[in-house]
């Protein structure tokens, strides 16, 4: 099947520039990508999600094609809720809408999910480090620290960036991780930066986020997908969402990787809700 023709835009939304990529017909569905991608993650999903959806892809501010937002702008609920009502209202979307989330994606559109539960008629969360026992990774460290976090985002060639890719998910095309390297431009690494230290401490970040959503989801048909293979995201995460977890041969990257059972799920979600 292929991915219907689609329109990218720069809107206005809540004070920042986002870049968005719609395309198709019929139930919204509205797809975010973590670090350090942008909407282009989530092309193998929607050439396998085929027609029959209206697909809303926006880059994240200061990631993709968006510019860096304001300096007050740190990643966390207070900043990001207003964007994706701003986003609904700017494109006319009155009904419920489909959402899959992966990586940084999780903590920076399921706060919106945890308060609107009934504009959500299904969510599909992928490798997403949503949780208060969450222990960050080796670079994510390295990104929190100062100095040493500015060092390693001037410091990252291309063939390393590549190698830690390919690292979490051993599977990704190397030219996908070179498109991503060329987009991880200074502007975007200090956004980087920014979006792991406003997270650095867990319990603050997800200590009353996960409890709400996990409250929520009582309304909202879910799952969660988890790559088996995924060193960054430890299984345990995905199950603190209290749902069934489905588990592929995968690394961290499951819209890529398992792009076909992405797809099926968030595909099921037309007679949900």
């Amino acid at each position: 099947m292929q991915a219907a023709s689609s329109d990218v835009r720069h809107l206005a939304l809540a004070g920042h520039s986002v870049c968005v990529e719609t395309a198709g017909v019929g139930p919204p569905m509205l797809l975010l990508h973590g670090n350090p991608d942008s909407r282009h993650l989530w092309e193998p999903v929607r050439e396998a999600l085929g027609s029959g959806f209206r697909v809303i892809c926006p880059d994240m501010p200061g990631f993709g094609d968006s510019p860096a937002p304001s300096a007050d702008f740190d990643y966390r609920p207070s900043s990001t809720v207003p964007l994706w009502d701003a986003l609904l209202d700017e494109l006319g979307v009155d009904e419920p809408v489909i959402v899959g989330v992966h990586d940084f994606g999780g903590p920076w559109l399921l706060p919106w999910v945890a308060r609107n539960p009934g504009r959500v008629r299904r969510l599909v969360i992928c490798d997403s480090p949503y949780s208060p026992r969450f222990r960050w990774h080796f670079w994510a460290r390295v990104w929190q620290t100062r100095g040493l976090g500015e060092l390693a985002g001037w410091t990252s060639p291309r063939w390393l960036f590549r190698w830690e890719m390919r690292r979490g998910s051993k599977n990704l095309p190397i030219a996908f991780c070179d498109a991503a390297h060329a987009r991880a431009t200074p502007a975007m690494r200090r956004c980087v930066l920014r979006t792991y230290r406003s997270f650095a401490d867990p319990q603050a970040a997800f200590g009353e986020e996960l409890p709400r959503l996990v409250a929520a989801l009582d309304e909202i048909p879910t799952a969660v997908v988890s790559g088996s293979r995924d060193p960054y995201i430890p299984g345990a995460v995905g199950e603190a969402f209290g749902v069934p977890v489905t588990w592929t041969d995968a690394g961290h990257w499951t819209p890529i990787e398992s792009a076909p059972t992405v797809a099926d799920l968030l595909r099921g979600a037309t007679g949900a809700g």
